[in-house]
């Protein structure tokens, strides 16, 4: 079992990586409905018919099952190899309980016509489902070296400061998928400016579009505190907390530039998914930093004279 489960992690995450830009290439080409209002058949068919809409609508829908499959697989190995280790049932635990809501979502988006506020939740509960199975996939490859890594606490402050930063970021996630789903995507037609001025008129679809990009800004400012705090605070003792914080703050960074490239290229596929890429690797690294900071230097036992 040992032999296989880091290979499987790594397919595992791979998978509902493809999964997340499947969701984002079906939002970008407006496929919700290529399958009209039937589930899981496709316009009534195990086979869709030959069209753009109906063929990216039923490969999502096949990746994703596939997905659920690997994943489901993937955490019982963990479950078993790792027996008793709470940390691994419940990233278990929450991954496939994300997987199966998001599906349940998805499948409802289909039969029944749905808000765009309910619509943005979709990208949400499948970007926790990533995050559940990177984090189990973060521990199977990383336990053996945990030690070397974990040699003293995180402050109790920290411990606050990247929940909060996490709960925040979520919240910029669904409000840039709330911007998708109510065609706001081009209020403001120009970057970094919006509409030619600093601050433009705060309704409608720009005011949507303009929140998000105050709330992609003051994330990007939160990640460059948090930077600062690791490199004066936990390059020697904490070298996972160090690292993620690096990698974060590089994500976050490419993150606005990316959406800046969404707009100057006029929702242009390969920029709008990579905007997608990106928040849902960094989404993954912070939530990494949220769990790492609760974990305390393994005790040595001493040695039996």
């Amino acid at each position: 079992m040992e032999k296989w489960l880091k290979p499987l992690a790594v397919l595992a995450t791979l998978v509902m990586f493809i999964v997340m830009v499947a969701g984002s290439l079906v939002t970008k080409t407006d496929s919700g409905l290529g399958c009209g209002n039937d589930w899981p058949l496709c316009n009534g068919k195990w086979v869709p018919e030959y069209t753009l809409a109906s063929i990216i609508e039923y490969t999502h829908r096949l990746i994703t099952g596939i997905a659920g499959i690997i994943v489901l697989l993937f955490s019982v190995m963990c479950w078993r190899f790792y027996r008793g280790n709470q940390e691994v049932r419940n990233l278990a635990l929450f991954g496939m309980f994300f997987i199966v809501l998001e599906s349940i979502l998805g499948a409802s988006a289909v039969i029944w016509p749905q808000s765009s506020a309910v619509l943005a939740l979709h990208f949400g509960f499948s970007l926790l489902a990533f995050t559940g199975v990177f984090l189990l996939t973060g521990f199977v490859l990383q336990r053996d070296r945990m030690e070397g890594m974990v040699q003293a606490e995180a402050p109790k402050g920290f411990r606050n400061w990247i929940w909060g930063v996490t709960i925040y970021a979520y919240g910029v996630v669904y409000l840039g998928a709330y911007v998708r789903h109510t065609g706001s995507s081009m209020a403001c037609s120009d970057w970094p400016l919006c509409q030619g001025k600093l601050i433009p008129e705060l309704s409608g679809q720009t005011g949507i579009h303009f929140a998000h990009r105050l709330g992609a800004m003051l994330l990007l400012i939160l990640m460059l505190i948090n930077l600062i705090y690791a490199v004066k605070h936990f390059k020697d003792t904490r070298r996972d907390l160090y690292g993620a914080s690096i990698i974060a703050f590089v994500l976050v960074v490419l993150q606005v530039f990316s959406g800046g490239f969404v707009v100057l290229f006029q929702l242009h596929l390969y920029a709008t998914l990579l905007h997608s890429m990106i928040i849902t690797i960094l989404f993954g690294v912070i939530c990494y930093m949220c769990l790492q900071s609760l974990k305390s230097p393994r005790l040595k036992m001493p040695r039996k004279k």
